[in-house]
């Protein structure tokens, strides 16, 4: 059974725009954060295998104090950056928005050479402004607000 009107993998052919895009952007950050957590997990698992120790142990070394809880938030908020603007520069997409058939820029404008630093941009905004706060925004708004102040708008696939 397929959702009806949603879009997702064969729904109508229309592109989806405004708000529909926006909820999938939000839907795409959603799948691309549980990716993070899923890694972040796994390398719980090898450093707690190498250290001869159990993950819980580690899990309560790591949020002993708050700042070390600050440190860690730091660090995710890094490796997200990273990961997002690896995988568009490289893949074209994260895994949350090829999920999704959302990309960021036309296929024409993925190949101009300032592309990189427009991903960046983007990116550099989103995370700086808290991850949902600008995605928040956009789907208040019904429109592509990281967009508009990067230059790299999203587009939609289906």
């Amino acid at each position: 059974m397929g959702f009806v009107g949603t879009g997702f993998q064969g729904g109508p052919s229309r592109k989806r725009k405004g708000y529909r895009l926006a909820l999938w952007s939000l839907l795409a950050s959603f799948v691309d954060f549980l990716i993070l957590i899923a890694i972040s997990c796994a390398f719980l698992i090898v450093f707690s295998v190498l250290m001869k120790t159990s993950a819980s142990g580690v899990l309560k070394m790591l949020f002993h104090s708050e700042s070390q809880i600050m440190l860690l938030a730091e660090i995710f908020a890094v490796s997200s950056w990273v990961y997002l603007i690896s995988m568009r520069a490289f893949m074209g997409s994260s895994i949350g928005e090829w999920a999704c058939n959302i990309r960021l820029g036309k296929p024409h404008e993925r190949l101009e050479s300032r592309y990189i630093l427009r991903v960046l941009a983007r990116t550099t905004l989103i995370v700086l402004t808290g991850v949902i706060v600008l995605p928040a925004l956009s789907l208040i708004l019904g429109g592509d607000l990281p967009g508009k102040i990067s230059g790299l708008r999203l587009f939609s696939l289906k």
